[in-house]
């Protein structure tokens, strides 16, 4: 390739990307999405034992934002009310990955722990990345959108 046709490709790349702008960032790599997932394990580990208080600090700002309007801007006070909401999940099996250049959605099965052979609940669960960190952003159990 001559000097003259690398520098106009150079320059179309360029250009190609300054035009673009973030919307054409390229979806999460498999690292990124390895990371967010290890944010999702932590978490549903929280909904398994019925324990939040640790994954407190899993939540983005605008869902600690939202606890914090409802008057529940501690981690205690965070745990308190989603340890006596709702129903205990046993298992979590993600079925599907959904990506985007700042977010990750799982979408999981979920099992409740008093139902024996009972169908498992689609809950979905958006990562979202700030700054260097994955956070909880977004809950949906079936069509209903909870916060996490």
């Amino acid at each position: 390739m001559t000097s003259r046709r690398r520098l106009l490709a150079l320059c179309g790349a360029l250009l190609l990307g300054a035009t673009a702008g973030p919307r054409s960032a390229p979806a999460q790599n498999s690292v990124e999405v390895a990371k967010a997932r290890q944010v999702l394990e932590f978490y549903t580990t929280c909904e398994r034992t019925r324990r939040f208080g640790p994954c407190w600090a899993l939540l983005s700002k605008r869902v600690q934002a939202e606890w914090a309007r409802q008057g529940r801007a501690t981690a205690t006070e965070y745990a308190e009310s989603r340890g006596a909401g709702e129903p205990r999940y046993s298992d979590f099996r993600v079925k599907q990955i959904r990506r985007s250049p700042s977010r990750v959605v799982f979408v999981t099965e979920a099992t409740r722990a008093a139902e024996k052979g009972g169908l498992p609940d689609r809950v979905e669960y958006a990562i979202l990345r700030e700054g260097d960190q994955w956070r909880i952003d977004g809950r949906r159990v079936g069509p209903s959108e909870t916060t996490p």
